[in-house]
């Protein structure tokens, strides 16, 4: 079977690279795209999700949290603000900041437009991230 090369780049260094996949689910602005061997090529934003790399050995499972993605050739490349692999999230830790998220929404305080959003998208990394724990 075909393979292409999967590679995760964040600020905070390289999460994986030149990963041999037969097939990759990435979450991307207008959805999630199913790569394959022999994609065309493409340029897009990411959106926060869980990217899944098929390989030989098994999934992989990668949280990712905005940025670009390029598919060239035999060749994917993913640019992440941030990112995790799903072995090293602390479930307790993830479940402690949905919960503070969420109490902050739910809570009679006035948010502003800034506030509000800043704590949508922390519940809603938090839950990406327990989601992602509970796929080791």
């Amino acid at each position: 079977m075909r393979e292409f090369r999967l590679s995760l780049y964040t600020p905070a260094g390289t999460l994986v690279k030149n990963l041999a996949c037969n097939e990759a689910y990435i979450p991307t602005c207008r959805g999630e795209l199913n790569i394959l061997p022999e994609h065309t090529h493409i340029l897009t934003s990411l959106s926060t999700g869980i990217l899944t790399a098929k390989t030989n050995s098994g999934d992989r499972h990668f949280s990712i949290t905005a940025g670009v993605l390029k598919v060239l050739g035999d060749e994917i490349i993913v640019l992440s603000t941030t990112s995790e692999d799903s072995g090293v999230i602390d479930i307790e830790r993830a479940k402690a900041a949905e919960h503070k998220a969420a109490s902050r929404l739910d809570s009679n305080e006035a948010l502003t437009d800034v506030h509000l959003i800043k704590f949508q998208r922390k519940l809603e990394r938090a839950k990406m991230r327990i989601r992602l724990a509970n796929l080791k």
